[in-house]
């Protein structure tokens, strides 16, 4: 992701997060590391910038919110929902649980893990929900295999 002259970049594997600061001056590009750390390791789920703060799915955290300028983790949470997808509309995080295809909708705080909604997915297939939740217009959609299912969100 690419923020205020910053670069942002995670991987699962155990890698981690490194946010570069790219500067120009006399026509040539630098790159400045300004941390690497392993506060989010997301594997396929993506991350979320949302005012001064990321979030997302990191490999053995489960769900982080992240200080984007200092990478310091802001809080964690592994039980009340696995490994998965995020989107955000409104200033609200909706997060999707690969395993059951959980849908929650989450306060986008750094002040914790804040659920403000759950439901699980009817017509669920037995594989992975990897498709990422999608929202336009005040629709969420959600593809599991042949199924799309729509849902208003609009507030």
């Amino acid at each position: 992701m690419i923020h205020d002259n910053h670069v942002y970049v995670t991987s699962g594997y155990g890698v981690g997060c490194n946010l570069f600061k790219v500067t120009a001056a006399g026509g040539q590009f630098k790159a400045d590391q300004v941390y690497a750390n392993t506060v989010m390791a997301n594997h396929h789920g993506g991350v979320i910038l949302l005012k001064d703060h990321i979030y997302g799915f990191s490999e053995g955290k489960g769900w982080v919110c992240q200080e984007f300028a200092t990478g310091k983790m802001v809080w964690s949470e592994r039980r009340q929902l696995g490994k998965g997808a995020i989107a955000c509309a409104d200033g609200r995080l909706y997060l999707r649980g690969e395993d059951e295809g959980t849908m929650v909708l989450l306060e986008a705080t750094p002040d914790g893990y804040k659920e403000a909604g759950r439901f699980e997915q009817p017509d669920r297939s037995d594989l992975k929900a990897w498709p990422h939740p999608v929202i336009v217009n005040g629709k969420l959609y959600l593809r599991d295999q042949d199924v799309l299912l729509c849902y208003n969100v609009k507030q």
